[in-house]
């Protein structure tokens, strides 16, 4: 058994996590937290998620015996709880330069997975979108995608993923080629990826990479329809990150 804790137990994602750290095979949940104050501490975890009494209740640190932490929460929290010192699954998205040059340097010293989306249909789509890319070098390429209303960062995590996967299958950095949204009168640039971001209702995630030439349009579409497709591959990282040797990895790493 991999036991682990959910770090922002009471939001959203949090309560996914713990759902699916419950109902999930060779995971046990040994632990939750949530900020100083709230008013979700104390409470038991089990019935924060819909699940039921456990006898485990929120707390503003993880409990010692925890092997892994898992986390979908800001940045700025994220660096904060890398001196837990524990392995790391990390889901937060909008981690700036900065910032992630931090997460790098704790992975040093402890074995940490970092996603943007954990999602194994996303992962893979990132191999088949280098692939495309390649193959339809000179089409021009949009990347569009989709988050409920309350979504901080734009564009998503995801979205950089597939756009970085588009430039990398043609030997291209993301910085060099990427417009992000566009106004004004200045044409299309050769070679260029737009990334463009929408927000509104309650959409869990849609990202969709569009190839256009002037003879056809070639598009792939990934829709996630639950959070809990991104909290079945946080468990999957949480059993490799429990045995693996210190480093930054990714889901494609997790993936095999």
């Amino acid at each position: 058994m991999t036991r682990v804790a959910i770090i922002g137990a009471a939001g959203r994602m949090g309560r996914e996590l713990c759902r699916a750290a419950l109902e999930t095979d060779g995971i046990e949940l040994v632990g939750g937290t949530d900020a100083s104050g709230s008013p979700a501490l104390g409470a038991d975890l089990g019935e924060l998620c819909g699940a039921g009494r456990i006898d485990v209740a929120v707390t503003e640190d993880p409990p010692e015996e925890v092997e892994v932490l898992i986390e979908f929460t800001t940045p700025e929290a994220t660096v904060k709880h890398l001196s837990y010192g524990k392995p790391h699954v990390i889901g937060t998205t909008g981690l700036s330069e900065e910032q992630r040059a931090k997460v790098e340097e704790a992975a040093r010293s402890i074995p940490i997975v970092l996603a943007p989306n954990m999602s194994v249909g996303v992962n893979l789509l990132s191999e088949v979108v280098r692939d495309l890319s390649r193959k339809l070098a000179g089409y021009d390429i949009e990347v569009v995608e989709a988050h409920h209303r309350h979504k901080k960062d734009a564009p998503s995590g995801t979205a950089l993923l597939l756009a970085r996967a588009a430039a990398e299958g043609r030997e291209q950095e993301l910085e060099e080629v990427a417009v992000y949204g566009r106004e004004g009168a200045a044409p299309r640039r050769e070679g260029e990826i737009g990334v463009h971001a929408l927000r509104g209702g309650a959409v869990v995630g849609e990202h969709r990479l569009i190839f256009y030439s002037e003879g056809e349009e070639v598009e792939v579409v990934h829709r996630a329809l639950s959070r809990r497709t991104f909290a079945d591959g946080a468990m999957r990282a949480a059993r490799f990150a429990a045995i693996a040797e210190p480093g930054l990895y990714s889901m494609h790493d997790v993936l095999g």
